[in-house]
């Protein structure tokens, strides 16, 4: 049987490619951009190397990196379409990338990235540790939902804590008093 170049039939032998150059050019970035070691490419180049083939040998890490990238390719092109939605308002791309970029509001820019980047890979996190293992057989106990009884699904459990009233209510106490306190301290132009 002929295979033509559309067959992804050996996709899943080079599914522990993706984790690997994903680890070793986010860190060689990382490392070249912020001068952690030095100037010296090769030492950066190697290192990176050696990260990428340590996260082949964990299980959790491919297969949490293979859980967060559709995610976060999700948020990119989310972010791709409400430019495309501001630049079809008129608004030029210069000033979308002010706006992101300055001083008013690129902190809250980059906070809400930060923080949708942690809840992507927490969840991932939790839900590749909770069908490995599950939390309950790191601690050396039984899992026990809120109503008493045995949980069965651990990342469920995830998910209801962050829609918690309770835990909703804290966000947005805490995004009320960060934009309060960013607006009392920011200096007028």
């Amino acid at each position: 049987m002929p295979y033509t170049f559309l067959d992804i039939g050996l996709f899943p032998f080079f599914a522990i490619l993706w984790p690997f150059l994903f680890v070793m050019v986010v860190s060689f970035a990382f490392m070249s951009k912020m001068k952690v070691l030095g100037e010296n490419a090769a030492v950066h180049a190697m290192i990176a190397f050696l990260l990428g083939i340590i996260t082949i040998f964990s299980s959790v890490a491919v297969k949490t990196i293979g859980l967060m990238a559709p995610w976060f390719v999700l948020l990119f092109i989310f972010g791709v379409f409400i430019v495309m939605v501001y630049m079809s308002f008129g608004i030029s791309e210069k000033n979308i990338l002010e706006t992101l970029t300055g001083r008013e509001y690129g902190n809250t820019f980059g906070i809400w990235i930060i923080a949708l980047s942690l809840i992507i890979g927490l969840g991932s996190l939790s839900a590749v540790i909770s069908e490995e293992q599950g939390f309950a057989a790191l601690g050396g106990k039984q899992a026990v939902s809120p109503a008493g009884e045995p949980a069965q699904v651990e990342t469920a459990g995830f998910f209801a804590i962050l829609t918690h009233p309770k835990v909703l209510g804290f966000a947005v106490v805490m995004l009320v008093g960060f934009f309060t306190i960013n607006r009392m301290v920011a200096k007028p132009d």
